[in-house]
């Protein structure tokens, strides 16, 4: 089975399901060839994959380009070609930038290991004995000048520009514009992330609140320079480049970091959202000393008057505190209800640790060691109980925290709840990393929230 897909206006996305993969693999040297499918965005040339399951012990997948084919006889292109997990991951990605594609023409293959993929690894590779494989590929084209590449979060918007000089000949240039106007003082640092991981080049600029108001444009990097070291510098013709900025309105601090790809593949996308921490908070000399006593009051159980009791835990809290924080709980405890009467309010449907962290919420207005998986419950405790802030707090931790192996249950909350945000922002990342859209977890969404399913894919097709 086959399915094409259009990855941005310069390419597509290929995955090849392949059923009774295991009597490919025990025939010895057998080869498997997809369907044909055809990339109009490449001048509609025509392409198939090769696998061969079983080569000296090894998988090895090649991209053909086929003989009857349309287009011109020499293409350039980039692809990638990967073998899909279960679990979101892959095995011996192939990146590959080729000039001169000829009709007939073979990729270099990727090659994985049969013993990892068939054995070691054989439940997290084939589901219902079917391998999935994916093959990107898309135009080689050039970043051309003037073509912006935009980072936008609640703080800051800015544009990567590729600009060309007669003197300096071309820069990448930063064009920024602070959403946030009390700010006085901004610096960011950017650096090249290398083939090996390894942070270089970097530079450090800062601005003041006159600076600020005329705007910011700053040149962060020669090209000319950066193609000395290509092989360094641009690994598989992509640049990595990461941009740390700290923005200050003399009260309160943040830091925000993020790294981004500026390539063909991704001109005219928003870059990836880094991870927020705020290293500041508004606060006076007695602060922690409050939320050491307050915390001690809720732990000590002192003077408490209510509890909240769970299926296998109670609770000692005050009807006071949870009321000032909860509206919910304000109206219980506002009106002669049960729960009032009994000193107690049986929360069944959450576990203890849940109700354990809301409880500390409530009290300290601090979360500790949050975790996907927990903050999921959270989100859903706090949208319960109309604590707007806590709610708030775990939709943003939820956004900068997605993974593959969740996004779909983010998701499926986020559309529950009517997060239009967090809903955004999950389904742009799964159209970033599409491998999503051949877990379990999609599948599974497909049978329960069709609605939902076709919305996301709606997006997928057609974007904007």
């Amino acid at each position: 089975m086959a399915a094409k897909s259009d990855e941005d206006k310069n390419g597509c996305v290929f995955l090849w399901k392949i059923e009774n993969i295991s009597h490919w693999w025990v025939e010895k040297e057998s080869q498997c060839i997809s369907p044909a499918f055809i990339a109009d965005a490449i001048d509609g040339t025509k392409w198939t994959l090769w696998l061969y399951p079983n080569y000296d012990d090894n998988i090895h997948l090649y991209l053909h380009r086929e003989e009857d084919c349309c287009g011109p006889n020499i293409v350039d292109v980039k692809y990638q070609l990967r073998i899909l997990s279960q679990d979101d991951s892959s095995v011996n990605v192939l990146s590959e930038s080729i000039t001169g594609f000829q009709k007939d023409d073979f990729s270099d293959s990727i090659i994985a290991s049969g013993e990892t993929v068939f054995v070691a690894k054989r439940e997290a590779f084939i589901s219902e004995d079917t391998l999935t494989i994916q093959c990107m590929i898309w135009k080689k084209t050039p970043l051309n000048p003037g073509v912006k590449t935009k980072f936008k979060d609640d703080f800051i918007d800015f544009d990567l520009v590729l600009n060309e000089g007669l003197e300096c000949g071309k820069t990448l240039n930063i064009d920024l514009v602070l959403l946030d106007k009390s700010v006085k003082y901004f610096s960011f640092k950017t650096c090249i992330i290398d083939s090996e991981g390894k942070k270089t080049d970097s530079e450090t600029h800062e601005y003041f609140e006159s600076d600020l108001k005329r705007g910011i444009s700053a040149t962060v990097l020669f090209v000319e320079k950066l193609l000395e070291d290509k092989h360094r510098n641009l690994p598989n013709d992509v640049l990595s480049l990461e941009c740390e900025y700290v923005c200050s309105n003399g009260t309160v601090l943040y830091e925000v970091c993020g790294c981004g790809i500026i390539s063909p593949k991704t001109t005219n996308v928003t870059i990836e959202k880094g991870n927020e921490h705020r290293v500041g908070k508004e606060k006076n000399e007695h602060s922690p000393a409050l939320v050491i006593d307050m915390k001690s009051m809720y732990k000590d159980g002192i003077f408490s008057d209510m509890e909240l009791r769970t299926s296998t835990q109670s609770f000692p809290v005050h009807k006071n505190i949870l009321s000032a924080r909860s509206p919910v709980f304000r109206r219980m405890f506002s009106n002669d209800m049960k729960e009032v009467n009994i000193g107690c309010v049986d929360i069944t449907d959450l576990e203890d640790d849940t109700v354990c962290r809301m409880i500390q919420y409530i009290y300290t207005d601090s979360l500790e060691d949050l975790q996907l998986e927990n903050a999921i419950k959270l989100y859903v405790a706090a949208d319960k109980y109309e604590i707007l802030s806590l709610r708030s707090r775990c939709s943003s931790f939820l956004r900068d925290n997605l993974c593959l192996n969740k996004a779909c249950d983010i998701l499926v909350v986020a559309d529950l709840y009517h997060d239009e945000d967090m809903k955004t922002t999950v389904q742009d990342y799964m159209l970033i990393y599409d491998e999503v859209f051949c877990s379990q977890e999609w599948n599974l969404i497909m049978d329960t929230n069709l609605k939902l399913a076709a919305e996301t894919m709606y997006r997928k097709f057609l974007p904007g």
